[in-house]
């Protein structure tokens, strides 16, 4: 009999990424999302197309769907073998208490500390962290969305987890957390921020995908930029080994520029107050940067380019324009980000020239 596991979250990463990968590996799936349109339509049909990025085309997979659950149903969440929760950091905290009697559930939120909160609020400890690497979609270029309207779009991904009480296939990795955190670091750095960064550019010459953001020369040179200060502060600091972050850094250049993925920059830029936080990525590679030969210029630009983010349907940019009404920015990157007015860092990213980008 197929093992059950039940997805928080119908997104990028839970139908984009973990259904398929989980799904190859003959498991049941089913899904969780708040989004009651998007459960309707899955709710009348059982499959919808993940198309896997190859090196000139896409190959096609059909996914099975074996349950789906609005948000505010109840879910008899003990029956599933395992649950997977992707729904955001913020809104992880929120649903923490229907994780109380899961037989083991695993974190794949881009918040390394997201178990230690979910574990409180549910009082379960069988909660486990993973590292989705991977740039997936929960939407499709037009062709394909004609052809199957719920179509995801994903790279073939790797899924590193925290070794734990469950059971999983061993073709999964599942690591020590000494290990673990090697993978984290350097998709936090290496990946999270410049593609943070790259959507922050993008949004400000007005692309659509994080793709075409990439095509644009200047971009693109700051990105790649951005990616060569964080592997240097990664290596000084010794964070990641030399030879693992260099290779990262190299398949990340590739994945940006991948023209089949269709990766949305409103996806990638939303919540910039959270991505802005001090203990988030791009503060967070700004400060591990400060040892470098040469300051941190082009995570700088990207942090000033993340304060002009703006999407109406976005609360968090809607609060940071705002806040920008109010106060100088001098201020809001001390209220957001952590950076005194004191801190030299503070004027460093505001001189930045964006303007020109």
């Amino acid at each position: 009999m197929n093992k059950k596991v039940l997805i928080f979250g119908a997104g990028a990463i839970g139908r984009g990424f973990l259904a398929p990968l989980l799904f190859e590996n003959g498991y049941k799936i089913s899904f969780v999302d708040i989004n009651k349109k998007l459960i309707n339509q899955l709710k009348k049909r059982d499959f919808y197309i993940s198309a896997e990025t190859g090196t000139k085309d896409y190959n096609y997979k059909k996914i099975n769907i074996n349950e789906v659950y609005h948000i505010s149903e109840k879910i008899k969440i003990e029956k599933y073998d395992i649950v997977f929760c992707c729904v955001g950091p913020n809104e992880s905290k929120t649903i923490a208490n229907k994780f109380k009697k899961a037989r083991a559930v695993i974190s794949c939120e881009n918040d390394y500390f997201s178990p230690y909160h979910l574990k409180k609020i549910s009082k379960n400890k069988k909660i486990y962290f993973g590292v989705p690497d991977v740039i997936t979609s929960n939407t499709a270029p037009r062709k394909l969305l004609k052809k199957d309207e719920l179509t995801t779009v994903t790279e073939k991904g790797v899924l590193v987890l925290e070794k734990g009480k469950y059971n999983l296939t061993k073709k999964i990795n599942q690591l020590d957390l000494n290990n673990l955190d090697i993978h984290w670091r350097a998709k936090l750095f290496i990946h999270n921020a410049p593609h943070a960064i790259l959507a922050y550019l993008g949004f400000l010459k007005k692309y659509k995908y994080i793709h075409e953001a990439m095509n644009d020369k200047k971009i693109r040179k700051i990105v790649i930029g951005s990616m060569n200060e964080i592997t240097e502060g990664l290596i000084k600091a010794k964070y990641v080994p030399k030879k693992f972050a260099e290779i990262y850094r190299k398949k990340e250049i590739s994945r940006f520029q991948n023209k089949l993925l269709f990766d949305p920059i409103k996806r990638v830029a939303r919540e910039p107050i959270r991505k802005l936080g001090k203990e988030n990525r791009i503060v967070l590679s700004l400060r591990l940067t400060q040892r470098n030969k040469t300051p941190p210029k082009n995570i700088a630009i990207g942090v000033k380019a993340a304060l002009h983010y703006y999407d109406k349907t976005d609360k968090e940019s809607v609060s940071l324009q705002k806040l920008r009404q109010n106060y100088p920015d001098s201020m809001v990157l001390e209220k957001i980000c952590g950076i005194e007015l004191t801190d030299p860092l503070n004027d460093f990213c505001l001189n930045q020239n964006i303007k020109s980008i």
